[in-house]
């Protein structure tokens, strides 16, 4: 016999995922599966690493349903132990207070280290963890590490909710050093939506968003299972419970001449590629894909325009409806004779010396230039209080160096495609 442990975090419950329509794409959704997963494979814990609930909607979506999910728990006898992050540093202490439940615990309230001892028919593992006493933490709660009740007799497995590695951060920065010497035999961390694998032995981990949110979370998402053998051995793997996937598609269009083989290419790339998933993900009802256009073309305003009304594309395959919110073009001009061009004083010939450049690695003046005056004008969009919603309580950078190159490259390639088609003409 074995202790199994579930372990997600940064569910926000009360939000739903970008682009996907349908009951499916709410949270409170992926909350019942996980709850339903507990109680069909016999969890006997499930560990919650804080984000659990989303800070816009803590007080009302979101409570209810996790309350009940709660009470779902006790009557099949799963214990819930849980940190608070800093989405929900005052509701889930909030909810643990109130709901009275023997089986639900908050470790490591008001930014103090606890440990708490589960037990099942003679087997003990200590759960260790800190919870977030405020929204923002700019300090390691390493500082004042200490577990008192800790038994090194048993295997211990810890719980956090922060940014490892990241000084600075207001979201509780600490480090992974500090988890190598706390001599845990687990670390199980929230924050980071990405599932990651960041050692072993200690074995660290983090356990990731259940939910794909946007498309800025691509491939899998779901839980993280432990099991606890009566040795102290610990068995790690993933559970895929996420209803949506985001993924991005590349389609090389170098030889394609007609729209209606476009069209058939990326269609069928897109078909194939929702059926592998299908097979892969048994909880799959949602796939949403960015198309990335690559490769070489004489016209690519006219390859663009071909592909303008992908986006309006859905498909339903076996019980997955897959569609397309995004195509963006990394398309490269399709000339012979680019080095010569580029020695022209020509506009066409200083747009090719600059695409030279940069694949040998060199921003040129002229580039640098149009990098610097772009970051100005997307800085000033940035600033503009159409986005200032957007802003507040989130950490969206101001654009980079990288954006603006990335952006400037795009449009000198299709200029100069376009230059080029004229010329021909």
């Amino acid at each position: 016999m074995s202790i199994k442990i579930l372990a997600t975090a940064d569910l926000h419950l009360g939000k739903s995922s970008a682009d996907v329509s349908g009951s499916h794409a709410s949270t409170k959704y992926t909350w019942q599966k996980i709850i339903n997963y507990c109680i069909q494979n016999n969890v006997d814990v499930l560990a919650l690493c804080g984000d659990i609930v989303d800070w816009d909607n803590r007080y009302f979506e979101a409570v209810g349903a996790l309350q009940r999910g709660f009470e779902e728990l006790y009557r099949n006898g799963i214990v819930v132990y849980m940190v608070s992050g800093n989405h929900d540093f005052d509701v889930l202490a909030g909810i643990a207070g109130n709901i009275k439940l023997p089986n639900v615990h908050l470790i490591g309230a008001k930014g103090r280290w606890e440990v708490q001892k589960f037990e099942k028919d003679g087997q003990i593992v200590q759960f260790v963890g800190w919870s977030f006493p405020t929204r923002s933490v700019r300090e390691s709660a390493f500082l004042d590490w200490g577990l008192p009740g800790y038994d090194s007799k048993y295997p211990c497995i810890g719980l956090l909710h922060g940014d490892i590695d990241k000084p600075g951060s207001e979201y509780h920065p600490f480090k992974l050093d500090e988890l190598v010497k706390s001599e845990l035999n687990l670390w199980l961390l929230g924050h980071i939506h990405k599932p990651e694998r960041l050692r072993q032995n200690p074995e660290v981990w983090y356990v990731g968003s259940p939910q794909a949110m946007s498309a800025k979370e691509p491939d899998g998402h779901g839980a993280l299972l432990a099991e606890v053998s009566r040795s102290g051995m610990i068995g790690i793997s993933q559970v895929l419970l996420s209803t949506v996937l985001y993924r991005t598609v590349e389609i090389p269009v170098s030889a394609i001449d007609e729209e209606t083989e476009l069209r058939d290419r990326i269609i069928n790339a897109l078909v194939k590629d929702g059926m592998d998933a299908e097979n892969e993900m048994p909880e799959l009802q949602s796939i949403v894909y960015q198309v990335k256009l690559t490769g070489e073309h004489i016209t690519i305003n006219e390859v663009e325009r071909w592909t303008r009304d992908i986006i309006q594309y859905s498909q339903v395959l076996n019980r997955t409806t897959i569609s397309v919110r995004k195509i963006y073009s990394r398309l490269r001009p399709a000339l012979q004779k680019l080095e010569e061009l580029a020695l022209s004083n020509s506009p066409a010939g200083v747009l090719a010396h600059t695409i030279l450049e940069h694949r040998k690695g060199v921003v040129t003046p002229f580039l640098g230039r149009l990098i610097a005056d772009w970051k100005v004008k997307a800085g000033h969009a940035y600033q503009s209080g159409t986005y200032t919603p957007l802003l507040i309580g989130r950490r969206i950078g101001p654009p980079g160096d990288q954006e603006g190159m990335n952006f400037i490259l795009n449009e000198c390639n299709r200029l100069l495609a376009e230059l080029n088609g004229q010329l021909n003409s």
